[in-house]
């Protein structure tokens, strides 16, 4: 166990949350303040980091990304990029479209991000965060670590930390919903996390369950690989999108028996694949239970500015929100998180934090459209630019421009290519 005169920070993960956070904490004195990212792969990128296979790694640990091979950004690159590392104007490397880039060249951003500013230095690789829990004694976070690089798997240790921030993401856990009558059906049953390939359900029925991103892509990129069919269920009402031919909508379904699904309407197919596009959970199994961020997935977690944990402000969390902003409102929480630490910004009482938490989370409840939606984390953004000193990342004009693109045209709105940098 090891104890150090500095104050020390854990950064939990490498992925976009992490690596913006790192980039904030370099405005710390590093002669006063240490820093240390633990990732469990051996690079950067998280769920960027596509692994090409699901189940078990060889490390005994899950796969924790739910990417596919030929998956393009949903949002334009405009409104993901970095304020002090922009996506080049023109880049002959580029891949995906103009304004929507795919996996690989989101990744290669965030390479390049973290090799421009050395972040590397600040990471341990293939180390696993297997428990957390906080000493009131000493006022201290111990950390458990296990190695798992071969030559020294399961090898543990644990280190002592004064602020632990969660850069994990919260799309790691999928959220299995369960409908009667399931276990009779023979075909394929599988979360969006497991999709890896279009291509697999070439001349397959399919029924994707859910309005998410993911069923979007179910209904899309499967007709694009050649499925037969392709049916939407959900819960909620359509958003009205013109969808491919081949593509059908259903409510959400009552029973499964055999390969026949019967839905709300009374009407029933015939499937050979059901996709789960039902989101993911909160879930953060390395953390004792009174450091766990417990919420839905929403627009305002219950999060003192959507950042510090009210239980205790010495644990932070990143990215934990229903996102229009990402990669941007990461960089900009890791800048709050500095100033925190640092002491330049002041932790009001508990009573205090719950009470601006429950004003943002009634605010929310209120919000009916897209576009108060992306008014909403827009106000959270910007408040977090005046709070840190930092450039407004502020792009709702792009996200609603966005939204309208989809709506006109769910299929080909990826070719959009008249979004621009709001920072140049």
């Amino acid at each position: 166990m090891k104890t150090s005169e500095k104050v020390r920070i854990c950064v939990i993960g490498a992925g976009p949350s992490g690596l913006g956070v790192l980039r904030a904490l370099q405005t710390l004195d590093e002669s006063k303040y240490d820093r240390i990212c633990y990732e469990r792969y051996d690079n950067i990128g998280g769920i960027w980091n596509f692994r090409g296979k699901e189940g078990i790694e060889e490390d005994g640990i899950e796969v924790h990304t739910g990417q596919y091979y030929n998956l393009i950004s949903n949002g334009p690159k405009h409104c993901l990029e970095i304020p002090d590392y922009l996506f080049p104007v023109k880049d002959p490397d580029l891949t995906g479209y103009q304004c929507f880039p795919d996996r690989v060249y989101h990744l290669k951003y965030l390479t390049g991000f973290a090799d421009k500013y050395n972040l590397q230095r600040y990471i341990q690789f293939q180390i696993w965060v297997d428990w957390v829990a906080y000493d009131e004694a000493t006022k201290k976070f111990q950390v458990t670590l296990k190695n798992l690089k071969q030559e020294k798997l399961d090898e543990k240790s644990v280190e002592l930390f004064d602020y632990v921030i969660v850069a994990t993401g919260h799309f790691n856990y999928p959220n299995y919903v369960t409908y009667p009558g399931q276990e009779t059906f023979p075909g394929l049953l599988i979360h969006s996390k497991q999709i890896l390939d279009f291509y697999r359900f070439k001349g397959k029925k399919v029924l994707a369950i859910g309005s998410s991103y993911s069923a979007e892509e179910c209904a899309i990129k499967g007709m694009e690989a050649g499925a037969e069919r392709v049916t939407l269920s959900f819960r909620s009402k359509s958003r009205g999108f013109k969808w491919p031919k081949g593509v059908d909508e259903r409510p959400i379904v009552e029973k499964i028996e055999g390969s026949t699904v019967y839905f709300a309407d009374g009407t029933s197919a015939e499937y050979d694949v059901i996709i789960l596009c039902t989101g993911w959970v909160h879930h953060f199994p390395f953390l004792e239970d009174k450091l766990r961020l417990k919420t839905r997935n929403r627009l305002a977690p219950p999060l003192y500015k959507q950042v510090v944990f009210p239980e205790n402000p010495a644990l932070m969390y990143i990215g934990m929100q229903d996102q229009f902003y990402s990669h941007s409102m990461f960089w900009l929480h890791g800048h709050f998180c500095a100033k925190v630490i640092c002491g330049a910004i002041k932790m009001p009482s508990k009573d205090q934090m719950y009470e601006e938490i429950s004003k943002d989370q009634q605010e929310e409840d209120t919000l009916k459209t897209q576009d108060e939606k992306i008014d909403f984390q827009t106000k959270h953004v910007n408040e977090l630019s005046e709070l840190t000193g930092q450039v407004k990342i502020d792009v709702a004009a792009l996200y609603k421009k966005w939204e309208k693109d989809r709506e006109r045209d769910i299929k080909t709105y990826k070719h959009q290519v008249d979004y621009k940098s709001v920072h140049r």
